[in-house]
């Protein structure tokens, strides 16, 4: 999976597609998916496979935490300011 640059459309996308997505769902694990898918609408992740329900959990797990910490980074201050 590449990650590309988060700019603000693409926050916006994603954040959307989440709420969209993830309406009703009452399973981490496909949160988890979901979270992923996100991030291809928004065109934060590519070279994701298919079918994630093809995956391992343990991989779809992996995959989820890649895509929060960029998000994360991606959201934090730049060094030196507050």
């Amino acid at each position: 999976m590449n990650l590309n640059e988060v700019t603000q459309r693409r926050l916006e996308t994603y954040q959307e597609a989440v709420v969209e997505l993830g309406e009703g769902v009452k399973s981490v694990a496909r949160f988890n998916r979901i979270i992923i898918e996100a991030a291809v609408k928004a065109g934060i992740a590519e070279g994701v496979p298919e079918d994630l329900g093809d995956l391992s959990p343990r991989e779809v797990t992996a995959l989820t935490k890649r895509v929060q910490e960029h998000l994360k980074k991606a959201l934090e201050p730049l060094s030196g300011e507050a």
